[in-house]
């Protein structure tokens, strides 16, 4: 079974920069292959760079705009989640930006999960107040969470001692 992890910001930013230095070296190592391939008659190697100068060429700056971007989208998780700035009002003026920008970023990154537990309404993140109730089979009326005995009540069961819920028609 797989296991859903949480994506992380910090994996994607270390994951565009890595594909930006070696696109950037591809870009620079494509002209001495290109020239040394040409002048030895060595076409593999000739072609080879001619693909690393294409590729360095048009992806270079790509990719470089895309780690850019994914270094303002950190710095504006960064402000929810650690300065605790909870509007697009106080993260624009912490971090010198527009607001409309601060609602793109914090759009996306609800989208892409690097932000979860808040209600955005396009101008505010509050927190979710909203408990789900979990769906597991209940075993001997024991809490799958911590062996606990099981309460019964009226939408469900409920774990006596670590509080976790389940609900009854499972």
């Amino acid at each position: 079974m797989k296991e859903n992890k949480k994506p992380d910001i910090k994996k994607d930013n270390r994951k565009l920069l890595i594909i930006a230095c070696i696109i950037s070296i591809m870009f620079v190592a494509g002209i001495p292959l290109t020239i040394f391939g040409a002048t030895k008659s060595i076409t593999i190697v000739m072609v080879l760079g001619i693909a690393f100068l294409v590729i360095g060429f048009y992806g270079t700056p790509i990719i470089w705009i895309a780690y850019g971007s994914n270094r303002t989208l950190k710095r504006v998780v960064d402000a929810v989640l650690e300065e605790n700035l909870t509007t697009n009002e106080e993260i624009a003026s912490q971090l010198q930006m527009r607001e409309r920008e601060v609602k793109t970023h914090l759009t996306k990154a609800i989208n892409k999960k690097y932000i979860t537990g808040f209600l955005y309404d396009g101008k505010t993140l509050s927190a979710n107040e909203k408990v789900s109730v979990k769906k597991t089979k209940i075993l001997q009326n024991k809490c799958v969470n911590c062996g606990g005995t099981l309460i019964e009540t009226a939408n469900g069961y409920e774990c006596e001692y670590c509080g976790s819920k389940f609900d009854k028609n499972i």
